[in-house]
C-alpha cells in the first residue's frame, strides 16, 4: 500500500526545491531573503514602507516579488532603492541586467541589458558590496559589457575573496585564473587589487557588443594617392566620417578615427572607449 502522506510531502519538498533554483536565478547568488520575506514576513508592512520610500524597504520587497518571478516588478522597486544609492538595490539592478532574470508569465522577465548592468554593478562593487565584486569579475571574465581582461577579473575576485561570502569561492576563482595567466599578469592583477582596496578604481571599458562580434567586420582597407579608405559592414569610409551600420538586431553609429595598414581605430556609439578593428 502506498503512503499517500509520504507522497505529499516529497511533492511538497520538491517544488519548493525547485522554485528555489529559479528563485537562485532570479535574485543571483543569494536567494533565501525574497523566500524568507514572502515566508514569514510582514510583506504588506514592507510594501507600505517600501511605498513611503524607504530604500531598505524597497529592496526588501524586491525581492519578495523576484522570488515569486516577478523579476521586471522587482527591478522597478530594486531601481528606487538604488536611485537612493542604496548600495544594496545598486547591486541587484546590476545582477538583473548584466544577466537577465526569467519570469512567470515571461513578460515579467528582464532582458540582459549588459552596459547598464556593468555601470551598476560597479557602483556597488565600489562600495564593496562582496557579491557586486564577483559579479564585476564574471563580467571581466566572459565580456559582459566590456572587453575580457583576466587582470582586472583576478583584482576582483581578490576583493570578492576577503568577504565572508567570498572567503571559498573566490580564492577557488582566482586559482582557477591564476593557471591562465603568467607571473607577470598575476603581479599587475595584484597591484590593481591593492589599488581598488585604497579605492582607487578603474571603471571598465564598456562594450556595446562583444568582442571579436562577427556583427562588427573590418572587410578591407585600400590607400590611394590622397587618403585612405576602410570598409566596415560593407560601408567605406576615410578618417573622420561616421555611418551608421545594420547589426541585427538594430543598428549603430560608427565613426572611423584612424586607419593603419591591416587595422582601423573606431568609435562605436555607446562604448566609452575607442576599438580596433582588425583584419583577419
Amino acid at each position: 500500500m502506498i503512503d499517500s502522506s509520504n507522497n505529499y510531502t516529497a511533492r511538497k519538498f520538491c517544488t519548493f526545491l525547485a522554485s528555489l533554483l529559479i528563485a537562485t536565478a532570479v535574485l543571483g547568488q543569494n536567494p533565501l531573503p525574497g523566500i524568507m520575506t514572502m515566508g514569514i514576513g510582514d510583506v504588506a508592512a514592507i510594501k507600505q514602507k517600501a511605498e513611503a520610500g524607504d530604500a531598505p524597504s524597497q529592496v526588501a520587497f524586491g525581492d519578495a516579488l523576484a522570488s515569486r518571478l516577478q523579476a521586471s516588478e522587482a527591478l522597478n522597486w530594486y531601481c528606487k532603492a538604488a536611485n537612493q544609492k542604496n548600495v544594496e538595490g545598486e547591486y541587484h539592478v546590476g545582477q538583473m541586467l548584466l544577466f537577465g532574470a526569467p519570469g512567470d508569465p515571461s513578460k515579467l522577465s528582464v532582458q540582459p541589458d549588459r552596459i547598464e548592468g556593468l555601470r551598476w554593478t560597479f557602483m556597488a562593487a565600489t562600495n564593496f558590496h562582496a557579491y557586486a565584486c564577483w559579479n564585476m569579475a564574471k563580467a571581466l571574465r566572459q565580456g559582459l559589457g566590456t572587453g575580457t581582461n583576466l587582470v582586472e577579473a583576478y583584482a576582483w575576485l581578490e576583493l570578492f575573496s576577503e568577504t565572508s561570502a567570498g572567503s571559498i569561492v573566490g580564492r577557488v576563482e582566482m586559482n582557477e585564473l591564476a593557471l591562465k595567466m603568467d607571473i607577470s599578469a598575476l603581479q599587475r592583477a595584484k597591484n590593481l587589487a591593492a589599488q581598488f582596496k585604497g579605492g582607487n578604481w578603474r571603471p571598465p571599458v564598456t562594450l556595446a557588443i562583444p568582442e571579436d562580434d562577427a556583427r562588427l567586420k573590418l572587410n578591407g582597407i585600400t590607400f590611394g594617392a590622397n587618403n585612405a579608405l576602410a570598409m566596415i559592414n560593407g560601408k567605406t569610409l576615410s578618417e573622420g566620417e561616421s555611418v551608421v551600420v545594420l547589426l541585427k538586431p538594430g543598428k549603430m553609429k560608427i565613426k572611423c578615427l584612424k586607419i593603419e595598414k591591416d587595422s582601423v581605430l573606431v568609435a562605436v556609439e555607446g562604448e566609452s572607449a575607442p576599438r580596433v578593428l582588425s583584419l583577419k
